[in-house]
């Protein structure tokens, strides 16, 4: 201690309270020459005391040169942070104070690198909450993942100051790692890039072991020698699985890889993994909370486009219409290139495509018939299975599906359509090899259903549409009048029938009553209410005007319940069905009694001549005798002339009847129907003129002769105008019309004229042999029927119609024969 100014009880009590409180303290002259260090000191720079006296203080200082600044500074006391250095060459941070007292320096040194080290953990971690903090936040915002992500990644770099990051995930589907994003110091963002493919193998030694990799030494690690990640210049890397817990089986799931690099070695340590384990943890939830998100959102999309497809599919009943539809609405969710509906013939066993939506060049077109057996969408319909073909180029199993590589399709799924039976199936083609998954099956198949109902019902549709199409054609082509009603007799639809006849169009029809219709066509209306009470077929026979006659049924309609909804109504005019039926029947009559009048005639006609020769002889032999004085005789005379008088009248009878029974004898020839009218109005021209009765022609100018009896035509001609003549009162008038019918050939002869008529209940019996309305001795009733007669030996027609108190209407029908 010589040397220095404190005296030696001072200084030991400045060595024990120093040694006390293990303080180094090095004791120097003012030359900076050591004199003396206390046992602190001794241990810190492992020298002994006596072994650096006369020393320079400078061997114990790294760098010496804070020692001008004690000399050149006025104040006695500084302080300095400066590096140490021991016996053994080892250094170490220092916050040395230097002190002047009398004759020299303390220096007192505080080693101070443990307290770096804690306060460089202590900026570590205030580092690392923010960090924390900052990707709770970004984290927390549920935004877009990627842009999330990106964000961490950004923050990563900035918070913990390291040269790279990156972030791959792991395909959900496929189980593919694919790179989400990667940041890098030079402050750009890459994605998917091929320059980062050399981290892929370093990603799937994470996963496979599911374990944090850190590397101190990339070029010294025995675990990536050979992977090519040695090859971007980093030293240090560690990869953080980002993992969350599988509810379904109770593990941990992996859902993709945290990586990070720094140029320096060893830059990642135990607490630096931890810190990245928990950053890792949350970004595991962000990506898995995200996808749920994305799930959700796919299946509220996927069940938003099954309704909105399920009420497309119910809007219309049009395949096609349908089809493009559904197309529409499915590319949102679905990637194809060629779509369509193949629907199945089980009866000719081949499958044909009913619709196609592609830009694509294709021979497989719409309307394409293709066997069953050699395609997947025939295999799909008939095992009501989906199918996948996921690569095209690698395999195909059926033979039409090679027309599909051909025209650069790829990978295809088909989906069947079924209801109560194959329908068919619908088909999506793309040019990307593996571009469907069991995922779009999950799409697809509610989406199917719904379609298969809607085809169905299309089919059903244009099948009843075409049924009803078939009925409304035969509902039309009847000729006879029907019409439906409901059950209040309201008309719902007629046919062209009844428009026709009424002259009313469908729609004007529509809502009219029954009653109401027979209204319009003149027909006595039946009691409809008293029909349609009626749950049977109903028939009533009607009249109409000027005669006609008409059947009319009602059927009941019933539903598939047997509840009645309404009623066929049929309407037919049986007028001339009528007429022909009663001429038959009086053809038959005069046929009958004929051949029966034939044989009297003849058995009659000789009792009558006996009898009028015996009458004779009885009238000469009165006029011999004067028998007029003789009272009881003078009678005879006047008797026997009246006996003789209607003998001569039973035989024209007789004469009539044989007329009427004997077929014309006449010769037919080629006649001019109008002359022979002319001829026979000659002969009855003074008759017309003694009762002041008109006779008016219209002959037709085109009516062709034609082969007839001329001598029957003008008895026919004579009896129809003679008749006419009896019942029209003085000044009466006729009418004799020729028309020709070019369309039945026939000649049509119209005596019209305006006398008394005849009552309708009479007119059936008009033609009856020996019916008269005459009185007694005024006619026989023979001569219409002979008429009839005679124009039926010529094969036409003779018809009457008449209207009480306003005339009478004969027609002849003749057909022209050449």
């Amino acid at each position: 201690m010589s040397g220095l100014l404190l005296d030696e009880k001072t200084f030991s009590l400045v060595h024990l309270i120093t040694d006390s409180i293990g303080l180094p303290l090095i004791f120097t002259d003012h030359r900076y020459i050591i004199k003396e260090l206390n046992s602190s000191a001794e241990e810190l720079f492992q020298y002994k005391s006596r072994e650096l006296e006369g020393i320079s203080v400078e061997i114990l200082f790294h760098d010496s040169s804070f020692l001008k600044k004690i000399y050149n500074n006025d104040v006695r006391t500084c302080r300095f942070k400066i590096t140490c250095m021991s016996r053994d060459r080892e250094t170490f941070p220092s916050e040395t104070t230097v002190v002047e007292i009398p004759g020299g320096y303390v220096f007192v040194v505080e080693n101070i690198k443990e307290r770096l080290k804690t306060q460089h953990k202590a900026n570590l971690r205030t580092r690392e909450i923010r960090t924390f903090n900052a990707l709770t936040e970004i984290l927390s915002r549920g935004n877009d993942l990627k842009k999330i992500l990106k964000e961490v990644l950004d923050t990563i770099i900035e918070g913990l100051k390291i040269d790279a990051a990156w972030l791959y995930l792991v395909d959900e589907r496929s189980g593919d790692i694919r790179l989400c994003c990667y940041k890098d110091t030079s402050y750009k963002f890459y994605e998917e890039t091929i320059d980062l493919k050399s981290y892929e193998p370093f990603i799937n030694r994470v996963i496979s072991s599911g374990k944090a990799l850190v590397v101190n030494n990339a070029t010294e690690d025995p675990r990536i020698l050979n992977l090519k990640i040695r090859e971007t210049g980093y030293k240090s890397l560690v990869g953080i699985p980002l993992s969350v817990k599988d509810i379904e089986v109770n593990k941990e799931r992996i859902v993709g890889v945290l990586g990070m690099a720094s140029l320096m070695e060893s830059r990642f340590s135990p607490m630096d993994v931890k810190f990245l384990k928990s950053i890792a943890n949350q970004l595991g939830f962000a990506v898995e909370n995200s996808r749920l998100i994305e799930n959700l959102k796919e299946k509220m999309s996927q069940i938003e486009l099954i309704n909105e497809i399920g009420s497309v599919v119910n809007s219309s009943l049009s395949i096609g219409h349908i089809f493009r539809l559904v197309v529409s609405e499915i590319k949102s969710l679905i990637e194809f290139d060629r779509a369509s509906i193949t629907l199945l013939n089980e009866n000719e066993n081949t499958l044909t495509i009913f619709a196609l939506d592609t830009t694509l060049k294709t021979e497989l077109k719409k309307g394409r018939r293709s066997p069953v057996k050699g395609t997947s969408a025939g295999w799909v319909a008939i095992n009501q299975r989906p199918w996948i073909n996921k690569d095209l180029s690698k395999e195909i199993l059926f033979p039409v599906d090679e027309v599909l590589y051909r025209e650069g399709i790829r990978s295809t799924i088909s989906v069947p359509l079924y209801k109560d039976r194959p329908l068919g199936s619908i088909n999506f083609d793309s040019t990307r090899p593996e571009n469907y998954t069991e995922a779009d099956l999950e799409i697809l198949m509610p989406i199917a259903k719904h379609l298969s109902i809607a085809i169905e019902n299309a089919l059903l549709f244009e099948a009843i549409s075409k049924e009803k199409r078939e009925w409304e054609k035969t509902f039309d082509a009847i000729t006879d009048l029907l019409w439906i009603t409901d059950l209040k007799g309201r008309i719902i639809k007629a046919n062209r029938a009844v428009t026709e006849r009424t002259g009313l169009s469908e729609i004007t029809l529509k809502g009219k009553d029954t009653s109401g219709l027979f209204a319009l066509l003149k027909i006595q209306s039946p009691d409809v209410p008293e029909v349609y009470r009626t749950s049977t077929k109903i028939y009533r026979e009607l009249k109409g005007v000027q005669g006609a006659t008409y059947y009319y049924w009602t059927y009941p309609l019933r539903d598939s319940d047997g509840r009645e909804y309404g009623y066929i109504n049929y309407l037919r005019d049986v007028t001339e069905q009528k007429n022909l039926q009663e001429q038959l029947i009086r053809s038959d009559k005069l046929a009958s009694l004929g051949t029966l009048v034939a044989g009297i005639a003849h058995e009659i006609n000789n009792p009558l001549g006996i009898i009028a020769g015996y009458a004779e002889a009885l009238l000469e032999r009165t006029r011999e005798y004067d028998i007029e004085n003789d009272e009881t005789l003078k009678d005879f005379p006047e008797y026997l002339q009246t006996i003789n008088k209607e003998i001569f009248r039973c035989k024209d009878i007789l004469q009539s009847l044989l007329d009427f029974a004997r077929p014309s004898t006449g010769t037919k020839r080629l006649i001019d129907v109008n002359e022979l009218i002319k001829e026979v109005l000659l002969l009855i021209d003074h008759h017309a003129r003694k009762h002041k009765h008109t006779i008016v022609l219209n002959l037709g100018s085109d009516i062709p002769q034609t082969r007839v009896d001329p001598g029957a035509m003008r008895q026919v001609f004579m009896n129809i105008i003679m008749n006419a003549f009896y019942f029209m009162d003085k000044e009466g008038r006729i009418v004799v019309q020729t028309t020709y019918d070019k369309k039945d050939e026939m000649v049509i002869i119209t005596i019209s004229d305006n006398g008394r008529g005849i009552k309708r209940e009479l007119l059936k019996r008009i033609f009856d042999p020996f019916f008269t309305t005459k009185p007694a001795g005024k006619g026989t009733g023979l001569g219409l029927s002979i008429s009839h007669r005679i124009v039926s030996e010529h094969d036409g027609i003779l018809d009457v119609d008449s209207t009480e108190g306003k005339g009478t209407v004969f027609s002849i029908k003749l057909p022209v024969r050449k």
